[in-house]
Order: C-alpha cells, then sequence, then structure tokens
C-alpha cells in the first residue's frame, strides 16, 4: 500500500469518529431537551420532532443504569431523601420520649384505678349510713392528693406496684441518657436531665410507710384515723400515739399520756420523754 492511500484512509477514520461522537452528544442532549418541555424521550422521532408519548420508568425494584445528576436532579433528589429517612433517627421515637409516653400512660391508669376505689369506698360509707367512715376516706383522699400518702382504708398494693413499674423504668430512661452525655463530655445536659428526672418523678413517688416492726417485738401499724397503735408482747398491750410529724427520714409519733415522742427511722427508733433529749431506744425497719 502506497503512502498515499494510508494517508486518506487515516483521514477518513478520524472523519468518521467525529461524527460518531457528535452524533452520541446529541442523543445525550435529548432527554435534557425532553425534561425541560415537559415531555419524555422514548428513542423515536416523527417528522424531525421528538415524540410525546410518555414512557413508563423503571420501578424502584427493578435494576437501572447509572443516573447522571445533571440530566435527573429531581430522582437524585428522591432518592437522598429515601436514604436519608431510612438512615436518620427519625423513623422512631428517641428512647427517653418512648420511656415518657409509657410512664405517663402508666400513671395516669394507676391514678384512675385508685381513684375509682377511694368513691367505691365511700358509696359503701354512705349505702351503710356509716358518716364517720366516709369522712375517714375523704380525709385520706385529701391526704393522699396533697402529701402523696398512701392512704389505709383502701387496698393500695396493685396501684403501689404499677408506680414501682413506672417509676423505675422511667429511671433507667434518663440514668441512660445521663450516661451517654457523661460519655460525651456534655456534663452540663447531664446536670440538667438530672434534675428534670427527679422533678418529673417525685410527684409519683408515694409515701406507703405504715407498718414498723421494731426491736423487742414492738410493731406499729397506721390506723383510718391516721393514729398509729403499737402492739408489744404478743399481743398483750397496746398503746395508741398521735403522729406529730412525718419527714422523708422518720416519721413522728406521741402517746398524750406519757408524753413520750418516737421517731420512727429506717433502721432505728429514737426516744424523748418530757424535757429529756432524745436518745436511741431500739433498732427498727419499716415492713411491706
Amino acid at each position: 500500500m502506497s503512502l498515499k492511500t494510508r494517508n486518506l484512509i487515516c483521514l477518513l477514520f478520524l472523519v468518521l469518529n467525529v461524527t460518531a461522537l457528535q452524533a452520541a452528544d446529541y442523543f445525550r442532549q435529548i432527554p435534557r431537551q425532553a425534561a425541560k418541555t415537559g415531555a419524555r424521550w422514548n428513542g423515536k422521532t416523527q417528522n424531525g420532532k421528538a415524540d410525546s408519548q410518555v414512557t413508563t420508568l423503571p420501578s424502584s425494584s427493578e435494576k437501572s443504569g447509572h443516573v447522571q445528576r445533571a440530566n435527573f436532579p429531581s430522582q437524585n433528589r428522591s432518592k437522598v431523601i429515601i436514604i436519608l429517612a431510612k438512615a436518620g433517627p427519625g423513623q422512631g421515637k428517641p428512647e427517653l420520649d418512648a420511656a415518657r409516653e409509657e410512664f405517663q400512660e402508666r400513671v395516669e391508669t394507676a391514678m384512675k384505678a385508685i381513684n375509682e376505689l377511694f368513691d367505691k369506698q365511700k358509696a359503701i360509707a354512705i349505702k351503710q349510713g356509716n358518716t364517720h367512715a366516709a369522712d375517714l376516706i375523704e380525709r385520706q383522699r385529701r391526704r393522699f392528693k396533697e402529701k402523696r400518702v398512701l392512704p389505709s382504708v383502701i387496698n393500695t398494693t396493685h396501684f403501689e406496684k404499677e408506680m414501682v413499674v413506672a417509676v423505675t423504668a422511667m429511671q433507667k430512661a434518663y440514668q441512660h441518657e445521663i450516661a451517654e452525655c457523661a460519655r460525651n463530655g456534655n456534663q452540663a445536659k447531664a446536670s440538667l436531665l438530672k434534675t428534670k428526672a427527679h422533678n418529673e418523678l417525685s410527684p409519683c413517688v408515694f409515701d406507703g410507710r405504715r407498718r414498723y416492726v421494731r426491736g423487742g417485738g414492738g410493731i406499729f401499724t397506721i390506723q383510718a384515723d391516721q393514729s398509729w397503735l403499737e402492739v408489744k408482747n404478743r399481743g398483750k398491750n397496746h398503746v395508741r400515739f398521735t403522729e406529730v410529724a412525718r419527714k422523708p427520714d422518720y416519721i413522728e409519733l406521741k402517746d398524750n399520756t406519757t408524753d413520750t415522742r418516737l421517731r420512727l427511722y429506717h433502721d432505728r427508733v429514737s426516744l424523748k420523754h418530757g424535757y429529756y433529749p432524745w436518745r436511741h431506744f431500739k433498732n427498727g425497719q419499716w415492713a411491706n
């Protein structure tokens, strides 16, 4: 083959290659123009114009080719939204919010149940003509609402169990969040959560101190009228006390006949007679 013929073949090859590249670029531009005019390209033309027939796009379950960002920005945005929805935390509630919702539901249910018990017992007392019992029930109801002292005129076993479960679960959720803040070095938020936990849970912690066992066999039990009866010597002796103070760490009782005062702590009993100072009397503990 001569040199002239070889040069002509190379020139023809270059011309054909450039033409093919221009054609490919032209067909890539068609979907872009179709998107601007609202039509979809199906690869066919009629009279030099793009066919306006709408073609269906492949579903998300089908395998599709790579979509260029510049050509289909709306599809890319949709994909990003789907990915963020799957990966982000908004798919479920935070643990603390979910625990609070369950906590509030349990508390509301328990409070409704105990109020129904108050109403039921009062209705029975009124039906029997026992106005004194009805008055005691109302007094204990007020004390229950104002001072969170569990009543002795109705059975509160179920209420206590429900409240313990609710408060314990909420405490665990708060502890988890506080520990997470501490690990991240956010001590300010951890301190704020501790304060918030106390304010939220303290109204749901009720005083259930109604029976006390001291060393030597004496047993103190609260009565319906809020007085306390001490039974000792295996039931042979009984002493009645008046409750004069109720503190977080003790309950103080007074015997008006002998001017004797007792303070029932969680682990001991202190005694005071007349003007004499307080002194240790017996060991003891609160009983369920």
